[in-house]
């Protein structure tokens, strides 16, 4: 379903500013030569530069206080290449173009946000969970993810945040990896060398191997070209697709109608660099819940 430009209201002061259109440079003409009549020379073509990469703008806060980033249409190599060290079977590369801009969360659903919509704890009274609202939202099953886009849907449309036809759903495995992606090509959104992953993700080495065994409050990490935070690591987070071995390329692609197992991306606190790639691919039961499983939320349209 296209996204179309989101019209959530935001407080006065948190107005976005429109960004000015960059003005074209205008080349100055040349002066005539005053000397000796001679036919000047031909002018050489000025070479012109590729498009640049559409870039995320600034993101609106919606009525939990959820940062939405806007994500720029655009095509990319979904998977991994053949050559990429740890990569799974069920990674190979497929073309896929999401042809229309949409919003996703810079971060998973965090506990106050959750409470805010829910008015429960999943998590409470369960071992490895971070103390602080800004700690992600786990113990949440696929059913409960679904459940809080529902909710927030209903909630916000009776408050006036939404346009008729906005709705929250989760992301596709395309689109979030796109959104992890970013626009780059390497298996982390920045780069190869999974030595730099701890200033980047919260994984087993700087957790589990620290005794600090949970998911940590968000935001605390390096984000990613287009500015969202905890892509790697922290969390597994539910995709709306259900999961097949292969990948689904072309325009926009969802998953199967049916399965018994549904897609979980990005890595988890407890788990290795390999897991935590950009094309890394992880599914459970939809009635799965533990304390390394949450969920970012996508703002579209019908």
């Amino acid at each position: 379903m296209a996204a179309k430009k989101s019209t959530i209201r935001q407080p006065a002061a948190a107005k976005q500013r429109t960004p000015a259109v960059a003005k074209k440079r205008t080349t100055a003409a040349a002066k005539p030569v005053a000397a000796k009549k001679r036919t000047p020379a031909a002018a050489k073509p000025v070479a012109s530069k590729p498009a640049a990469t559409p870039k995320p703008g600034p993101p609106a806060t919606n009525s939990i206080g959820v940062k939405l980033v806007p994500i720029p249409a655009g095509s990319f190599m979904m998977g991994s290449p053949v050559s990429e060290k740890d990569r799974g079977t069920d990674e190979g590369q497929v073309r896929v173009t999401i042809t229309h801009p949409y919003l996703i969360g810079r971060t998973v659903v965090t506990k106050a946000q959750w409470k805010g919509v829910m008015k429960s704890e999943p998590w409470k009274g369960e071992r490895c969970v971070a103390t602080g609202d800004d700690a992600p939202a786990v113990y949440v099953d696929w059913h409960d993810a679904e459940s809080f886009c529902r909710k927030l849907t209903a909630q916000e449309r009776a408050g006036g945040w939404l346009a008729k036809g906005e709705h929250y759903r989760l992301p596709t495995e395309a689109e979030w990896e796109y959104a992890c992606r970013a626009g780059t090509t390497t298996p982390f959104s920045f780069g190869t060398d999974s030595r730099q992953l701890s200033d980047h993700a919260w994984f087993y080495s700087n957790t589990t191997g620290k005794a600090h065994q949970y998911a940590h409050r968000v935001g605390r990490k390096k984000p990613n070209p287009w500015g969202l935070r905890d892509m790697h690591g922290n969390v597994y987070e539910w995709c709306s697709d259900w999961y097949r071995s292969t990948l689904g390329g072309g325009d926009d692609p969802r998953g199967p109608a049916s399965g018994s197992a549904k897609v979980l991306r990005g890595g988890g606190w407890g788990y290795d660099p390999a897991r935590c790639r950009s094309a890394d691919r992880n599914r459970n039961e939809p009635s799965f819940s533990d304390f390394s499983g949450g969920f970012r939320i996508v703002l579209a349209s019908e």
